[in-house]
């Protein structure tokens, strides 16, 4: 039982960084900061790549 709690924290935490990351990319797009909404998008990116290989 406690292996599922902990189990569905990291999920949870794990979609909250996926959610603030691809906000802040969005957040640059609206705002004209497109190099910087480009190095997040690369960032996000690689982290949902990562997060699959796992």
């Amino acid at each position: 039982m406690i292996d599922n709690i902990h189990l569905e924290n990291d999920l949870f935490e794990e979609k909250q960084i996926e959610k603030v990351l691809f906000r802040a990319v969005d957040l640059f797009k609206k705002t004209g900061l497109t190099e910087l909404a480009e190095k997040w998008d690369r960032i996000l990116k690689n982290y949902v790549a990562k997060k699959e290989l796992v």
